[in-house]
C-alpha cells in the first residue's frame, strides 16, 4: 500500500532563521524553511525518484534484495500466572486495582512481576492495586512478585512501565471511558487549544467517526519536524502515514504544535508538561487504552520522541523514532527503565546521523544501544547496517519480554520517506510495530 501525500506536500515559502539541531544548518525542503539536506529537523529530499515539497526531484531508487527484517515481540509476550495468569482489574486495569483492585491468577493466583515484566508495580515487581489494593485468587490468593511478593494498596494502581504488559493484553480503559464525547469531536482533524506550563499551547486530533466510548482506543502522539508544524503533520502527512493504515478504526491521533520558542521542541522540560497536560486530558475525557499509547517523529519529531522516552516509560508502551537524535534536544534524567523502541537512520543521513562525527555518545546508533541496553537486550558489539539493497532492519535479541527493539537503516539521506516497489516502507514497518502490542 502506497501512503497517500508522500508527492504531494506544499511547498510553504518561509525564511528560517540559523537553528542548532542534530548537526546544525538551515530547515529543509519539505515542510517550511529553505536549505538542503544539512537541515535540522527539517526534511531533506526523498529517495527513489519522488518529488521533495521543495520541487526538486531527488535521483536514484532503492535497489532490490537484502533483508526487510520481520518485527518480532518473541514468543514470551504471554503473561503467565498459573494456568492463564492474566493480571486484570479496575478502572485503571494496569496489574491490578482501579476500582475491584483484584489480580487474578491461574491455578495458585499469582500476579507475577519481576524480569519478563509481567504485571509489573515497580523495580520488584510488585502487583500494585487501586483503592483496596488487594491481590487475590488461586489457593492462597497472593499475588507474588519481586522480593517481598507483596501485594500493596495505594490510590493509583499503576504498574511499574506502560510497556511491561505482555503483548495481546487486554485493554487498560481510562477514566474515560464511559462517558460521552464533550470537548472532542470524531470524524475529522479538529484543532484544539489548551494552556501548559504557563504557555499556550496547540494539537490537531483525529477520533474515528465511528467513535465508542465504550470502547478503549490506541493514542499515538506524532511530533512533526523542523519547519514543519500540526497542521502539516496531520492533514497533509496523515500522521505520518499510519492513519491511512488503521482501517480498523482503532486509533486516536494526535499532532502536538511545537514552536514556542526559536526550536520546534524545546530546550527545557514544557514540552514533557506539554505532554503530560494532553495525556491527562485525553484519559479522563475520552476511552483510551492506557497500555497502548505511542509516540512518534521524525527529525527533530524525533529527537522529542527520544527525549520522552528516557523518562515517560510509564506512559509510553512504545516509541519510534525516525532519523532520531540524542542531542540539542532537551534530555532530562534518565530512569534508563525500559521501554519497547523503533528506530531509523538514512546511513548517507549527515543532519541526524548514524553516528555523530568521532563522538562516542552522540547519533542514533548509541540511541539503539542505550535502548537495547535498558531493554535488557543482547546489544551485537557492531550493529548490522545497510550496505546494499532495501533497507534493513534488525532486531535485537533476549530483551526483557514487552520491550522489543528494532533498528533499520537504509541507502538514504535525512528523510522519513523511503520508497520501495513504489511504497514509503518507513510508516509500513512504524505500524507493524506499533500494532504488535
Amino acid at each position: 500500500m502506497t501512503q497517500a501525500g508522500t508527492t504531494s506536500r506544499p511547498l510553504i515559502v518561509a525564511l528560517l532563521g540559523l537553528f542548532l539541531g542534530c548537526g546544525g544548518g538551515t530547515g529543509g525542503t519539505i515542510a517550511s524553511g529553505t536549505g538542503g539536506s544539512s537541515s535540522t529537523g527539517g526534511k531533506s529530499t526523498a529517495t527513489g525518484g519522488i518529488v521533495s515539497s521543495g520541487g526538486v526531484t531527488s535521483s536514484g531508487g532503492v535497489a532490490s534484495g537484502g533483508r526487510t527484517g520481520s518485527t518480532t515481540g518473541g514468543t514470551a509476550g504471554t503473561a503467565t500466572g498459573g494456568t492463564t495468569g492474566t493480571a486484570t482489574g479496575g478502572t485503571a486495569g494496569r496489574s491490578t486495582g482501579g476500582t475491584t483492585g483484584t489480580a487474578t491468577g491461574g491455578t495458585t493466583g499469582a500476579a507475577t512481576g519481576g524480569t519478563a515484566g509481567r504485571s509489573t508495580g515497580g523495580t520488584t515487581g510488585t502487583a500494585t492495586g487501586g483503592t483496596t489494593g488487594t491481590a487475590t485468587g488461586g489457593t492462597t490468593g497472593t499475588a507474588t512478585g519481586g522480593t517481598t511478593g507483596t501485594a500493596t494498596g495505594g490510590t493509583t494502581g499503576t504498574a511499574g512501565s506502560s510497556g511491561g504488559y505482555p503483548l495481546g493484553n487486554p485493554a487498560v480503559p481510562s477514566t474515560g471511558c464511559g462517558t460521552a464525547l464533550s470537548t472532542f469531536k470524531s470524524g475529522a482533524n479538529t484543532t484544539y487549544k489548551m494552556t501548559s506550563a504557563t504557555l499556550s499551547r496547540e494539537y490537531i486530533m483525529y477520533i474515528p467517526s465511528s467513535y465508542d466510548a465504550n470502547k478503549p482506543y490506541r493514542l499515538i502522539f506524532n511530533f512533526h519536524c523542523m519547519g514543519s508544524s500540526d497542521t502539516q503533520c496531520a492533514n497533509n502527512d496523515g500522521y505520518y502515514w499510519l492513519k491511512a493504515q488503521d482501517t480498523g478504526n482503532t486509533t486516536i491521533f494526535v499532532a502536538p504544535q511545537g514552536y514556542t520558542d526559536s526550536m520546534p521542541w524545546r530546550s527545557d522540560d514544557k514540552d514533557h508538561t506539554f505532554f503530560d497536560d494532553m495525556l491527562k486530558q485525553f484519559k479522563s475525557e475520552l476511552c483510551i487504552d492506557e497500555s497502548r499509547v505511542f509516540s512518534i517523529g521524525f527529525s527533530f519529531g524525533g529527537m522529542e520522541t527520544y527525549s520522552l522516552s528516557v523518562d515517560h516509560q510509564k506512559d509510553l508502551r512504545a516509541a519510534v523514532g525516525i532519523a532520531p537524535a540524542n542531542y540539542n534536544i532537551y534530555v532530562p534524567t534518565k530512569t534508563h527503565a525500559p521501554i519497547a523502541w523503533m528506530q531509523t537512520t538514512g546511513m548517507s543521513d549527515t543532519t541526524c546521523p548514524w553516528i555523530n562525527g568521532s563522538s562516542t555518545t552522540q547519533g542514533s546508533k548509541y540511541i539503539a544501544i542505550e535502548h537495547g541496553t535498558d531493554n535488557g537486550c543482547t546489544v551485537p558489539s557492531t550493529i548490522p547496517t545497510w550496505t546494499s539493497g532495501n533497507h534493513l532492519c534488525v532486531d535485537f535479541t533476549g530483551c526483557k519480554e514487552g520491550y522489543p527493539t528494532k533498528i533499520c537503516t537504509f541507502n538514504g539521506p535525512h528523510t522519513d520517506v523511503s520508497t520501495e516497489s513504489g511504497t514509503n516502507w518507513i510508516p509500513t514497518e512504524a505500524w507493524k510495530f506499533i500494532t504488535q502490542f
